[in-house]
């Protein structure tokens, strides 16, 4: 489907081996845009199409992952060169995709931050 082959990278190998590639697209000008006319921008980050998409990816991801399937995102593509290949329509673009499949191995688990370290009250940088 999107060979990346420039490099050694997993992500472009578990795109390769696994039985279906998730690309999610978006249509541009649509997200975070007032309904009525002139559509302008609900907020100044104007396009909210990646917020959207990582949403539904993310609830993909857990999906999958509740029913023993892997999954893991690639978002370092062409995506000019995704939409070429997938044929998508002008005013949508390629934005993030997942190989989905049964995992070969399990990952060990990565240590993560403590909460202190991410979570502030009240102010940020506010333990």
């Amino acid at each position: 489907l999107i060979a990346v082959s420039d490099r050694p990278n997993r992500a472009a190998e578990a795109i390769r081996n696994a039985p279906v590639a998730i690309v999610a697209c978006a249509e541009l000008g649509k997200s975070g845009y007032y309904a009525r006319e002139p559509r302008e921008p609900v907020t100044d980050k104007g396009d909210w199409y990646m917020f959207d998409v990582a949403l539904a990816m993310q609830n993909l991801t857990l999906a999958a992952h509740s029913l023993g399937l892997g999954t893991v995102h690639v978002g370092a593509f062409d995506a000019e060169k995704a939409a070429n290949i997938l044929g998508v329509p002008q005013g949508f673009c390629v934005v993030s995709m997942t190989p989905l499949g049964y995992p070969d191995e399990e990952p060990p688990i990565r240590p993560r931050k403590e909460l202190s370290e991410i979570v502030f009250y009240d102010k940020y940088g506010v333990e």
